[in-house]
């Protein structure tokens, strides 16, 4: 889970509850703190324009609090299992998360020819 020191009180509350649904449910989150910071700053707005953390990426633009899934979502898990994460790249499993975290950014495959 993102350092307490990078977290600010808004994204404190969604990282911690889904930082406890990874540990319950044998998973970890995104190692990739951008992508983690955005997901989590989703599931914030949701909670507070609607009172539950609704599933960032099955949601409906505008959210539609009847039809659209709460985080997590119901297909989490098979997802997962499936391709190691689920749909919003929230969940991972921990093998995935580690090849994920071994994997260099482009900008470190980049040669500068100079």
């Amino acid at each position: 889970m993102a350092t307490n020191e990078r977290v600010d009180g808004k994204l404190r509350e969604p990282l911690t509850f889904a930082a406890a649904i990874a540990e319950k449910s044998g998973y970890v989150l995104n190692p990739d703190e951008a992508q983690l910071d955005r997901l989590a700053r989703h599931l914030a707005e949701n909670k507070a324009k609607h009172g539950r953390y609704f599933c960032p990426c099955k949601q409906h633009y505008p959210l539609e609090p009847e039809n659209d899934p709460v985080c997590p979502c119901p297909t989490f898990r098979e997802e997962i299992a499936r391709q190691g994460h689920c749909e919003c790249h929230l969940f991972f499993s921990p093998e995935a998360a580690a090849r994920v975290a071994r994997r260099p950014g482009l900008l470190a495959t980049v040669t500068c020819p100079g």
